[in-house]
């Protein structure tokens, strides 16, 4: 299982570069979400048909929570967060199939995504504190949905036992074989 705490919260420093970042980013949500989403249907075109078609919802949806989420981080209190987290890895488990290994292009999606809307702004310690952050967030969903995971495999479910033909059902029954008769050979009469 995904421990999160192995994964250091941000720093104060890692947390203010990305919120200044998030300056350019909050002026065009919109534009974030779309080269989000065309970044990780291009790197991981199999994802697509998790989405719905018209991505309107979503993209809305993907950038109330990242802004959302960049703000309640930088308070000294982030216990109410990670089990934002986790509950929405859970939930991103079970109604959509996500798996731990799409955190992994998720994540450098939304870094490429960042670096095209914030502009010159971007840099390669800019970079880091993106990369530091999602790392944070994913561990927290990872471990929602390894959770969520743990659960169902401890359902324990009884041994299938074959099924007996109800009363009012007919039985199939084996045709008997046809009765073989005697061949007349010629010349007997």
């Amino acid at each position: 299982m995904s421990d999160p705490s192995t994964v250091r919260r941000p720093s104060r420093a890692t947390i203010e570069a990305v919120q200044a970042s998030c300056a350019a980013v909050a002026a065009r949500p919109v534009r974030l979400a779309e080269v989000f989403y065309a970044n990780l249907f291009e790197m991981a075109p199999q994802l697509r048909g998790m989405f719905a078609a018209d991505m309107t919802d979503q993209m809305q949806k993907m950038t109330d929570v990242l802004l959302g989420a960049i703000a309640q981080i930088a308070t000294q209190d982030t216990v109410e967060l990670e089990a934002v987290l986790r509950r929405l890895g859970a939930d991103h488990r079970t109604r959509y199939g996500v798996q731990a290994q799409h955190y992994l292009v998720i994540g450098h999606a939304l870094t490429r995504a960042v670096r095209e809307v914030a502009g010159p702004a971007y840099s390669g310690a800019l970079s880091s504190c993106w990369i530091a952050l999602v790392q944070w967030v994913a561990a927290h969903m990872v471990a929602g949905a390894e959770a969520v995971d743990d659960e169902l495999d401890a359902v324990v479910l009884p041994e299938p036992r074959p099924a007996e033909p109800r009363p009012s059902e007919p039985r199939s029954v084996e045709p008997l074989p046809a009765p073989r008769l005697p061949v007349a050979v010629r010349g007997e009469s």
